[in-house]
């Protein structure tokens, strides 16, 4: 009897345990994560501008001869089984530089709920679903941006539907307002996808893209864009880090000469960093960026006097220290060339077509994790 009791007592404790046990489960389940982050930089350039202007191709360090903020920001992240959102501000010269102008702290706030096991639906402001670099220093082994990541959108309105559910593959589709826009211009929306494979570890390949009409409802003649960009990242032994990544655009009725005429662009870059300690490492990249008809970078005159896109060539070398994972101090400098009769530049009062910069950027990101 009295043995009889005493499992009855312990099965009642085992049963209240499963109870508070599975409690716990379900408050663990709501995550909320607080984080901060923030860069700052010096920066030269040989082309003479003021400190007020903003240098052209320019996103990280934008002004000549500063002590600035590129970017300080602070985020909220609410995750559950069911549900997630998103909302990060930020202030400083890369959203004073490049972002909306009516929505310029919002860099992104958005809301997604689970559809099915691996299948989320998201819809509000993001960041950019295109690109090889970030626009943030803290995402990429250098904090000057290519000539392509500037002419890229950084941010966009819409939805998506994300799907992760197959081994070693990732998946994205976007409807949105159009490209680098939260409020459209037209009456038309775009689409687009990212498709991500792992083949290991170490290697990987993603391809994005975005069509869609980018011309005003007012124009009478109507420009289509399909924009795509295809990168691999390779990682050897977590010393050697090499990304390639290449864009492609294409947009109808855009020929400065023949207004009926489909044009393209190009762009392509390859940087690598080479870790030799645990906290310096050294990086390096080769970029090429052409829009000869300036659908995507806009237009300027040359030295005959002709309107004409953007050719650009740059050598960007950089060293990194991270005295803590999270927080890096870089030091970098990168050579531009435009085209031979693109006289962008303007250095002692005369034109050239090239330029030096150095930038030093020092950024520290922060995060704390709640779960209840």
């Amino acid at each position: 009897m009295k043995r009889s009791i005493t499992w009855s007592f312990m099965l009642i404790i085992i049963g209240v345990a499963n109870v508070f046990t599975q409690e716990k489960k379900e408050q663990d389940s709501h995550k909320i994560t607080l984080s901060t982050y923030i860069d700052g930089y010096l920066s030269g350039y040989d082309n003479d501008l003021s400190q007020q202007e903003f240098q052209p191709f320019i996103t990280v360090g934008a002004r000549d001869n500063t002590f600035g903020v590129n970017v300080a920001q602070f985020g909220v992240r609410y995750e559950h089984k069911k549900v997630r959102s998103n909302l990060i501000l930020h202030w400083g010269d890369i959203p004073e530089a490049t972002w909306s102008s009516d929505y310029t702290m919002i860099q992104e706030a958005n809301v997604g709920i689970k559809l099915a096991k691996g299948l989320w639906f998201d819809a509000g402001f993001f960041a950019t679903h295109i690109g090889t670099e970030s626009f943030l220093p803290k995402n990429n082994m250098l904090s000057a941006t290519a000539f392509k990541t500037f002419n890229e959108p950084f941010y966009q309105a819409g939805a998506k539907l994300s799907y992760d559910d197959v081994e070693n593959w990732y998946f994205e589709l976007w409807a949105l307002n159009g490209y680098n826009s939260f409020i459209d211009n037209n009456d038309a929306k775009s689409i687009g996808a990212l498709i991500q494979h792992n083949f290991s570890e170490n290697t990987s390949i993603t391809y994005t893209n975005l069509y869609g009409r980018e011309s005003a409802d007012s124009l009478s003649i109507k420009q289509n864009r399909f924009y795509q960009n295809l990168y691999i990242n390779q990682n050897w032994n977590d010393k050697l880090y090499v990304t390639v990544g290449f864009d492609y655009g294409l947009q109808t009725n855009s020929d400065l000469n023949d207004q009926e005429k489909t044009v393209s662009m190009y762009a392509g870059i390859v940087t690598a960093r080479y870790k030799f300690d645990p906290k310096w490492s050294v990086s390096g990249r080769a970029e090429i960026f052409r829009d000869e008809n300036g659908f995507i970078s806009g237009t300027t005159l040359n030295t005959n006097n002709e309107i004409t896109g953007y050719k650009l060539t740059g050598y960007t070398l950089g060293a990194e220290y991270r005295p803590v994972k999270n927080s890096y101090l870089r030091v970098e400098s990168r050579y531009t060339n435009a085209a031979e009769q693109l006289e962008i530049f303007l250095r002692n009062n005369e034109m050239t077509n090239h330029r030096l910069e150095f930038l030093i950027t020092m950024g520290l990101e922060l995060e704390k994790i709640f779960g209840f």
